[in-house]
């Protein structure tokens, strides 16, 4: 979590005693409750991008010798023949990812008989190579490893909230000049929706507002899906001449199509209030239970919980249901909310 969010995200998790928070580097805090959280506690909290109950804790050096061994012995023990479906690993410093990799590979081979009681080894390299493919629902063995310490905990993915422990990385374009941070956030809000159980792969038809230089129209284009484009300035060339993108160059308070579309991704600049105008008039092409991806901008954190409640007016005057708000891990200073049309 960013600094920057810091005031809005304590007052929301309700946290007064600032011994109760403690950094543990690169954006990851452990945080006190005096008695468990309820998942929809912590997912009303927006800016916690991972959640890990820490059930086992041990001090280390990662550089230390046999420190992997070490750290494999340590965990199994405690928790071999406990429910778990898959292990992840990951290191909050993003550098030594590989030696979360292969923390993973020797836990598995340690913890191979009582994972088999939960899942088949095939489904376990399926989701090593997919794992967006995971069940939301099953408990998942969550590993973090810092230069000092290592922490651990079962959690289901969808109370995690996120399949990917740390984040994920930029999602590759063909174009130098297109921003591959843009199509992560499309790539991580289905991913994200996927585990609220809301179906983002299906819809075909997608209306894009803000949508240059064409980041997340070459994604969903990719895809396979056919994208209306709108956009005061170009769509980068190549994009612009993809059979299934229609490409508007005009503000999209003006833009008006007889289409029905499955989506709308809102990634507009400017004032909040405008964008979650523009974005909420465009309800009504929506078919029944599309969904809305839209992009907050953060302009003053002071005025977030304000805006905030502006915007969810917004949608729902237009019959759009709230589900959910998250700061992905490829959004800066804004958050993602999603919408149902009902």
């Amino acid at each position: 979590m960013q600094k920057i969010f810091f005031p809005v995200w304590k007052a929301r998790l309700n946290i007064v005693n600032d011994d109760d928070i403690k950094s543990i580097g690169n954006h990851f805090y452990t945080v006190k409750f005096p008695s468990p959280p309820s998942p929809q506690f912590l997912s009303q909290s927006i800016f916690s991008r991972y959640w890990v109950p820490v059930e086992y804790m041990w001090p280390t050096n990662s550089t230390e010798k046999g420190f992997i061994e070490k750290c494999a012995q340590g965990v199994s023990k405690k928790f071999d023949k406990m429910e778990f479906h898959n292990i992840i690993v990951f290191s909050i410093d993003r550098k030594k990812q590989s030696l979360a990799s292969n923390l993973r590979g020797r836990l598995l081979q340690i913890l191979k008989e009582n994972m088999s009681r939960f899942s088949s080894e095939k489904a376990i390299q399926e989701w090593t190579k997919n794992p967006s493919a995971q069940p939301s629902h099953h408990k998942v063995l969550i590993v973090t490893i810092s230069d000092k310490c290592i922490w651990a905990g079962i959690c289901p993915l969808n109370v995690a909230g996120s399949v990917f422990g740390g984040g994920r990385h930029y999602v590759g374009v063909s174009s130098s000049n297109i921003a591959s941070r843009a199509a992560a956030k499309l790539v991580e809000a289905i991913e994200f929706l996927k585990l609220k159980n809301v179906d983002a792969i299906t819809p075909k038809k997608w209306l894009e507002l803000g949508a240059a230089p064409g980041g997340i129209t070459h994604e969903l284009a990719y895809r396979k899906n056919e994208v209306w484009a709108v956009d005061k300035a170009d769509l980068e060339g190549e994009i612009a001449h993809n059979p299934l993108v229609h490409f508007y160059k005009m503000d999209a308070r003006e833009f008006k199509v007889k289409e029905v579309f499955d989506s709308i991704f809102c990634d507009l600049n400017g004032p909040a209030h405008l964008s979650a105008e523009i974005c909420s008039q465009k309800a009504p092409y929506l078919s029944k239970k599309g969904i809305i991806i839209h992009t907050f901008k953060i302009h003053h954190i002071q005025d977030f919980e304000s805006e905030l409640k502006y915007i969810l007016q917004a949608f729902e005057k237009q019959k759009c249901s709230f589900i959910a708000a998250r700061h992905l891990y490829n959004n800066k200073q804004e958050i993602t909310l999603f919408f149902k049309n009902y």
